[in-house]
């Protein structure tokens, strides 16, 4: 729960709103659809699991996992802190098939990133129990 609040406030400060949860790193668009999630999907990302969608901009407006952070998989090395700083945070990314998913999580590998998943595309992550 710490390490939640912790990136939270670390999003918050970066972007002068309010920290409750992981936001998306760019400003909220009200028209963008953001996928239906569960009160389970809040309950996983409360226990310091973080939803790193890695689309590209035009993707991520298109509609994107409600409680995902968004960071194209080629900025993820660089824009990672403004999700967590603990390496072995578990950190999930998800694109549109699983391709850059991969890219972001071997990345993060090499950086020193312990507990990094490639959750596949958006329809998998739909399909997660608890996601």
């Amino acid at each position: 729960m710490m390490r939640t609040i912790f990136g939270s406030l670390v999003l918050a400060m970066a972007f002068g709103c309010t920290p409750t949860k992981p936001t998306p790193s760019t400003p909220a668009d009200d028209s963008a659809p953001a996928v239906e999630s569960s009160d389970a999907a809040s309950a996983e990302n409360d226990g310091d699991v973080y939803i790193v969608d890695v689309r590209s901009q035009e993707e991520w407006d298109g509609g994107h996992i409600e409680q995902a952070v968004h960071i194209p998989h080629t900025e993820i090395a660089d824009r990672i802190g403004e999700v967590t700083s603990d390496k072995d945070a578990k950190i999930i990314f998800y694109c549109a098939a699983g391709g850059r998913a991969g890219k972001a999580k071997d990345t993060l590998e090499d950086l020193g990133f312990t507990n990094v998943e490639n959750g596949g595309g958006i329809d998998d992550m739909k399909e997660r129990d608890g996601i």
